[in-house]
C-alpha cells in the first residue's frame, strides 16, 4: 500500500471574505479533483504495506478552522473536562467495547434528557489473542487516560489498524496519544477524506499531532472500501455523511454480523455500570422500554434535520433485520416505502442497490449496543425518517451555515430542533462542503431559511458570502421568512453584515438575529430553539392563511363535529406551569391538568410538542404548577397570552417568588402551587403526557376558587 499524503482539497476551503482577492473560490457545483493522495482504499488493501511514512502536504488554501485560528483574538478557551469512567465488555467473540461513561449532563441540546452519555470505542482481535484493530477514540472533554487504558490491556503492543468513523477536533489529541503509544511498525490509520482534511489542518498547526503521524500510513476510505484483517474478518466501509458530520462512515463485519454504526442508532445515556451485575450478568444491552425515548430524542436532535441524508444512509445500509432474532413488525414494508420516497425526492441521486447487511447487533458510538431492540429501532428509524421527509415535502426550513469550532453548528442544531418540534421539515446545508447548485435547489423549494456564520478576522468566510449573494438573487428566497445567526470570539461582525445585506434587499425576518460569544449556554440554546419554533410557526401560518380565512366565515357549529363539540365540555383548572434549566426558564398556560395518583401524590399535564417549555421537562426535571385563582387570573393570562420574543422573560416586571427546590417561578396571586418532579412521559398524539410526583405544595389564597377553563370546541384550547 502506498502511503497517503495528508492534504487539503480546494472544495472545502473557507477563508475570510476580506481575503478573497488572494484566493479563488471553487467553481459552482464542482467538487475537488481526485488526486493520488485521496484515492479510495481498494479491496484487500489492508494486506499491502510499504513501510514508508506519509508526507504532510499543506495546501495554500486554508479551512475555516485554520483561518479561525489565524484570526484575532485566537481560539476559544479550552473545553470543560467531565469526570468519566472506563469499562470494557465483550460484544461478540473477538470484539470488545471500551466504554467511556459520563453521568454528568453536557450542555449541548442533544444531552437535554440529562442521562449522561457513553462514548464507545471497539477493539477487534485477530487470529491470535491480541487486538489488531481499534475503531474510534473518545473526545478530550472526558477526563480519562484512554491511551493508558489501551496500554493496560496490552493493546498498544499489537494494534496495527486504527479506524475512524467520525473525527472531531476534540478527538485529535486523544488520537495523537494513541498513535504515540502504539508500538507496531507500519501502523495504519483509516478514515474518510473529510476527516483527512481536518487531520491535515490540525497537523499543520500542531507539532505534537504532526510528530505522532510521522510513522503512520494513512488510508482514505470511500464507498466499497474493504479491509481484510489477518484471520477471517473482513471490514466493509459504508459512508453515511450528513451536513453536520460530512466524514461519517459505518463499518460492517460480515463474519460477526456486526454493524459499527458511528452516530447512527446512538443515544446519549449513561446506563448502570457494566459490572453492576444484573440478574443475568453484566448488562451492555437494554431494551426499548429502557432506551426508546433516548434513541428517539437523539434522532430528533441530530438526524431529523438531515432526513434526506438519513434516508440515503438507511438505504445504503439496507439492514436485513430478519436475521436479528426479533419480530419483523413491518420493517421491510417501512424501509421499502422509505426507499421509494427518497428515490422520488432525490431523483435517484444515490445510484446502485446496496447489498443487504445481515446484522445481529449494532455497535454505535454513543449508548448501548443494540441487540434485543435491533428490529424495533431500525423500523422506528425508517418511520421517523419518512415522517420528516413527508413534512419537508409539505413545508421545509433551510438551515444554512458554516462553523469554525462547532459553535455555529450547535446553534444551527438548536434552531433545527425547534423547527422540527413544530412539525415543519428541516433541510440543513453545510456551506463548507456544499456546491452552489445544491444551495440553489434548496432555496428554490424552501418555505423559510436561516443563515449562520462565524466571524473570522472581522469578516464572513468566503463561502458564506458567496452563499449570501446566491440567496439575494434567488426569487423564491425573497418571498419567504428568514433570519441569521452566528458565533464569534470577539466582535461578531459577520452577523451584522448578513442582517444588513438581507434587510437592505427587502427580506422579512421571523426573529431577531442570534449572536453567541464562544460556546453557547443553556439560555442561548433556548433562544435558538424558540427562534426555530417562531420561524416554523410563521411558515405554518403562511401556509394556512387562506384556509383560516375561509373557515372564519363559518360558525363553530358548522365546522365542528359532534365529537369535537362534546369534547369541549371536558373542563380543567387553568394553571401556569413554570420551569428553569440552568440560566434558561420557561412558562406556559395549562388547563389539561389532572390528579393521577394518591400514593405517591401525582398529577398529569398535557404539553403540546411545540411548546418551548417542553424541552425543560425530561424525566427527573422539576417544575412548579401554579393553580390560578378566580378573579385574579386576568393579569397573568393577559401577560402569558401576548407574543414573546425567543427566550424573553415571561414574567419581566412582575413580582414573583422562586422555588428553592427548582428555581422556577411561583405566582404569589395563585390559589395554590405544587412543586413537582417529572416521573414519566408518554407520547399522546400532538402532545406529551407528563406524569409528575408532587414533592410539596401550598395554598396561597384560602378562600379562592380555582379558575375553570371552558371551551366551545375540543379541537383547540
Amino acid at each position: 500500500m502506498q502511503p497517503i499524503a495528508l492534504h487539503k482539497g480546494p472544495a472545502a476551503a473557507l477563508a475570510p471574505a476580506g481575503q478573497q482577492a488572494a484566493r479563488q473560490a471553487a467553481p459552482k457545483g464542482r467538487a475537488a479533483a481526485p488526486t493520488a493522495a485521496s484515492r479510495p482504499a481498494s479491496r484487500g488493501a489492508g494486506q499491502r504495506h510499504t513501510g514508508r511514512s506519509p508526507r504532510l502536504v499543506v495546501a495554500n488554501t486554508a479551512s475555516i478552522e485554520t483561518q479561525a485560528q489565524q484570526a484575532p483574538p485566537g481560539p476559544p478557551p479550552p473545553e470543560t473536562k467531565y469526570a468519566a469512567t472506563v469499562e470494557v465488555a465483550a460484544v461478540e467473540k473477538g470484539v470488545d467495547v471500551v466504554r467511556v461513561a459520563c453521568a454528568e449532563r453536557l450542555p449541548e441540546v442533544e444531552f437535554n434528557l440529562r442521562r449522561g452519555t457513553t462514548t464507545n470505542s471497539y477493539l477487534l482481535k485477530g487470529a491470535g489473542s491480541g487486538y489488531e484493530a481499534l475503531i474510534d477514540v473518545p473526545s478530550l472533554v472526558f477526563n480519562v487516560d484512554f491511551a493508558g487504558q489501551l496500554q493496560s490491556m496490552g493493546a498498544v503492543k499489537t494494534l496495527r489498524y486504527i479506524l475512524i468513523t467520525r473525527l472531531t477536533p476534540e478527538r485529535l489529541p486523544v488520537l495523537a496519544s494513541v498513535l504515540r503509544a502504539c508500538q507496531q511498525q507500519g501502523l495504519q490509520l483509516w478514515l474518510t477524506n473529510p476527516a483527512l482534511q481536518l487531520l491535515n489542518d490540525r497537523a499543520a498547526a500542531d507539532e505534537n499531532l504532526a510528530n505522532a503521524l510521522k510513522a503512520v500510513q494513512v488510508e482514505v476510505v470511500s464507498r466499497g472500501s474493504e479491509l481484510r484483517l489477518p484471520g477471517k474478518r473482513t471490514l466493509r466501509f459504508i459512508p453515511i455523511p450528513t451536513p453536520r458530520w460530512p466524514d461519517l462512515v459505518s463499518i460492517y463485519s460480515e463474519e460477526d454480523k456486526l454493524l459499527f454504526s458511528s452516530n447512527f442508532f446512538s443515544a446519549h445515556a449513561a446506563p448502570p455500570s457494566l459490572a453492576a451485575g444484573a440478574r443475568n450478568g453484566p448488562r451492555s444491552d437494554w431494551g426499548w422500554s429502557e432506551y426508546g425515548a433516548d434513541w428517539q430524542y437523539y434522532f430528533d436532535c441530530m438526524l431529523a434535520p438531515a432526513a434526506r441524508q438519513a434516508a440515503t444512509a438507511l438505504e445504503r445500509l439496507n439492514i436485513n433485520a430478519s436475521l436479528s432474532g426479533g419480530k419483523g413488525g413491518g420493517l421491510g414494508a417501512v424501509l421499502s416505502r422509505l426507499a421509494d420516497l427518497v428515490t422520488e425526492l432525490t431523483m435517484g441521486a444515490d445510484d446502485g442497490v446496496a447489498e443487504p447487511l445481515a446484522v445481529s447487533a449494532i455497535a454505535p458510538m454513543h449508548g448501548p449496543v443494540v441487540r434485543q431492540s435491533l428490529t424495533e429501532l431500525v423500523r422506528r428509524y425508517g418511520e421517523w425518517t419518512k415522517q420528516q421527509l413527508e413534512a419537508a415535502a409539505t413545508a421545509s426550513v433551510a438551515v444554512l451555515y458554516a462553523s469554525a469550532y462547532g459553535n455555529t453548528a450547535s446553534l444551527a442544531q438548536a434552531i433545527s430542533h425547534g423547527v422540527t418540534k413544530a412539525g415543519v421539515g428541516v433541510e440543513t446545508l453545510n456551506l463548507e462542503s456544499a456546491g452552489l447548485d445544491e444551495l440553489e435547489r434548496l432555496l428554490d423549494r424552501c418555505s423559510g431559511f436561516v443563515l449562520g456564520s462565524p466571524t473570522l478576522g472581522g469578516h464572513m468566510p468566503t463561502q458564506v458570502q458567496t452563499a449570501l449573494g446566491t440567496i439575494i438573487r434567488n426569487s423564491n428566497a425573497k418571498q419567504v421568512t428568514c433570519s441569521v445567526f452566528g458565533s464569534f470570539g470577539w466582535s461578531g461582525e459577520a452577523v451584522d453584515m448578513m442582517e444588513k445585506r438581507l434587510k437592505d434587499a427587502g427580506f422579512r425576518f421571523a426573529f431577531d438575529p442570534v449572536r453567541c460569544k464562544f460556546k453557547p449556554t443553556s439560555q442561548t440554546l433556548q433562544l435558538c430553539e424558540e427562534s426555530g419554533l417562531d420561524l416554523a410557526q410563521e411558515v405554518k401560518r403562511a401556509q394556512k392563511r387562506k384556509e383560516r380565512l375561509a373557515a372564519a366565515k363559518l360558525s363553530v357549529a358548522e365546522t365542528a363535529s359532534g365529537k369535537a363539540l362534546a369534547l369541549g365540555r371536558v373542563l380543567g383548572s387553568l394553571c401556569v406551569l413554570t420551569a428553569k434549566d440552568g440560566d434558561a426558564q420557561g412558562a406556559m398556560l395549562a388547563s389539561w391538568v389532572s390528579q393521577a395518583s394518591f400514593d405517591p401524590p401525582g398529577i398529569t399535564v398535557a404539553v403540546k410538542r411545540d411548546r418551548a417549555v417542553e424541552s425543560m421537562l425530561p424525566v427527573g426535571a422539576g417544575f412548579v404548577l401554579n393553580v390560578l385563582a378566580e378573579g385574579k387570573d386576568r393579569p397573568v393570562m393577559k401577560r402569558l397570552l401576548k407574543p414573546f420574543k425567543p427566550a424573553e422573560d415571561r414574567f419581566g416586571g412582575m413580582e414573583v417568588l422562586r422555588s428553592e427546590a427548582t428555581g422556577a417561578v411561583i405566582l404569589p396571586e395563585a390559589a395554590s402551587y405544587l412543586e413537582c418532579t417529572v416521573s414519566q412521559r408518554m407520547e399522546a398524539g400532538d402532545h406529551y403526557l407528563v406524569y409528575a410526583t408532587v414533592d410539596s405544595g401550598k395554598v396561597l389564597q384560602d378562600n379562592a376558587q380555582s379558575v375553570v377553563h371552558y371551551r366551545k370546541i375540543g379541537t383547540s384550547y
